[in-house]
């Protein structure tokens, strides 16, 4: 009894650990900078090995030509509220799937993959 018990457990686990797979989470990951689109449509190509690695509570930008930096950030939704010193200003997730990022920030739209 006790393992068709344990048993049905996982199964349901298994079922709906999508579903409690939080939305919060969904960016916190190490994406590869692809491309950032100005604010004025042009695009610019990133060369390899710029990275963004975002956890729980900060922005680390990993960039090969400017050095690291980290930004810390609180989370409402979409709307990411990120700290550069004094100042917080607020980037917005546009769009995000298993393998795609993009983010609208005062500089642009980063375009980040996994």
């Amino acid at each position: 009894m006790h393992k068709i018990i344990l048993c049905l457990a996982i199964l349901i686990t298994l079922i709906y650990s999508p579903l409690l797979y939080s939305k919060e989470n969904d960016i916190q990951f190490k994406w590869k900078l692809i491309e950032i689109i100005a604010s004025d449509i042009d695009t610019i190509k990133i060369d390899d090995g710029n990275f963004f690695k975002i956890d729980n509570s900060g922005i680390l930008q990993i960039m090969k030509k400017h050095g690291n930096r980290y930004y810390p950030y609180t989370r409402e939704g979409k709307i990411l509220h990120v700290t550069s010193g004094e100042v917080v200003r607020k980037w917005e997730v546009l769009h995000v799937d298993e393998h795609n990022l993009r983010l609208d920030s005062p500089l642009g739209i980063y375009v980040l993959k996994r």
